[in-house]
């Protein structure tokens, strides 16, 4: 049986919005994919490879290998997510977002194979936006401190990126409350009553775009880390407000309020989570419009 010649990249967190949506792109522009997940086989694509894997369990890896073989590139956008779940969980989110981070540096070190690492932009501090990569990251919390420490494994390896980044959108195989997107279709759609944080701004992306982007990065970046967002900032009350609207039988309310006014048992979270992208736009990478994302996203809410 002939070989194939195809780069084999290795997809963590298939079965997740952004793992799900760069395994199918990945595909399409060429790479031989296996996708891994650990505890939801139903929300991968069954049209592809995928394996159950759980990253913080070395021995679990170390079978993943020997069942992949050659690996040239690891796309880890596996993470324990939910701020206030990791918070109340903190052991398993170390053991997801930490050790599994490390067991997947040992892994690209063992193939030489290229490792792209997706955080998040809440590993700063959230007080002025705008940060730029060289900016210093000073969590707020358990799940920033943890991503933050996968970036600093991640980059102690020669072949390891970094790529900090707000995916959003809606999963279309059907996982609920899985970002921010999801969480609000969830509460629409049960016409639940919820707070929007009218001082809580990103630049988000949709999945669907930035996978797209993703497979550009390790043609034109090598090592480092890297913002990526779109051109523009909403607040997560100016997006959840655009959500409604969709939904014109919502009969809940939609309070806007500040996340400071929110109980002590709420996990800090920082306000200005924007992402300066002038060094990925220099590389060629070309970022779109918050609006025109959320457009997209919301002619997948309109279909369901």
């Amino acid at each position: 049986m002939k070989r194939s010649t195809k780069n084999k990249a290795l997809i963590t967190g298939a079965s997740g919005l952004l793992g799900l949506e760069l395994v199918r792109c990945a595909v399409k522009n060429g790479y031989n994919v296996v996708g891994v997940y650990n505890a939801n086989p139903d929300l991968t694509d069954k049209n592809y490879r995928n394996l159950k894997c759980d990253i913080g369990d070395i021995g679990s890896v170390n079978f993943l290998d020997k069942k992949v073989g050659k690996i040239d590139a690891i796309f880890h956008c596996a993470s324990m997510t939910g701020i206030d779940k990791c918070e109340n969980s903190r052991e398993v989110c170390w053991q997801a977002n930490v050790v599994g981070t490390r067991n997947m540096v040992e892994l690209a070190k063992k193939h030489r194979a290229k490792l792209i690492y997706i955080s998040t932009g809440s590993v700063f501090f959230g007080e002025k936006g705008n940060y730029k990569e060289n900016d210093t990251p000073d969590p707020k919390n358990f799940y920033s401190w943890t991503k933050l420490l996968g970036e600093e494994a991640v980059l102690a390896y020669d072949k390891g990126i970094v790529i900090r980044v707000v995916p959003i959108g809606i999963h279309s195989i059907g996982r609920p409350q899985a970002n921010f997107i999801e969480w609000l279709v969830d509460s629409v759609n049960k016409n639940k009553s919820f707070n929007l944080f009218n001082d809580v701004y990103i630049n988000a992306i949709s999945a669907k775009t930035f996978a797209g982007i993703l497979l550009k990065i390790p043609k034109v970046f090598k090592k480092g880390v890297l913002h990526i967002g779109s051109r523009d900032r909403l607040s997560k009350a100016e997006i959840g407000q655009a959500v409604i609207s969709k939904f014109p039988n919502f009969s809940g309310e939609a309070k806007l309020i500040s996340v400071e006014s929110m109980p002590g048992n709420f996990a800090a979270r920082p306000k200005e989570m924007w992402l300066n992208t002038n060094k990925a736009v220099k590389l060629g990478l070309k970022m779109p419009g918050l609006k025109d994302e959320l457009e997209l996203i919301l002619e997948v809410i309109a279909k369901k």
